[in-house]
């Protein structure tokens, strides 16, 4: 049976690394940021989840990720041909004028 408790003894393994961590001024603020990065990141968060996680706004939370160079916003080949299309559409325009 799976049990729903923090083995400390695993957390400690990562202490070295949360120490050196620049966000947070205690261990368990790094702790909990980078957390909230890590769910973000593998896409078990929405970006505002992860921002409420990490105890940031979400324009706070982005500029972190920004600092980081994590990109925080997918762009998607639908994404891409909606912009070609537009951008098509606009180039038409200007052409017909």
């Amino acid at each position: 049976m799976e049990h729903n408790t923090i083995d400390i003894k695993a957390l400690n393994e990562f202490l070295p690394y949360l120490q050196q961590y620049d966000n947070g001024d205690n261990i368990n603020e790094k702790l909990r940021i980078s957390l909230a990065i890590g769910l973000f990141i593998s896409k078990t968060v929405s970006l505002e989840r992860a921002a409420s996680l990490a105890h940031y706004s979400t324009p706070d939370f982005v500029a972190l990720l920004i600092h980081k160079n994590i990109p925080w916003q997918e762009y998607t080949e639908e994404s891409y041909e909606l912009d070609n299309t537009a951008e098509r559409h606009y180039n038409q325009q200007i052409s017909d004028d």
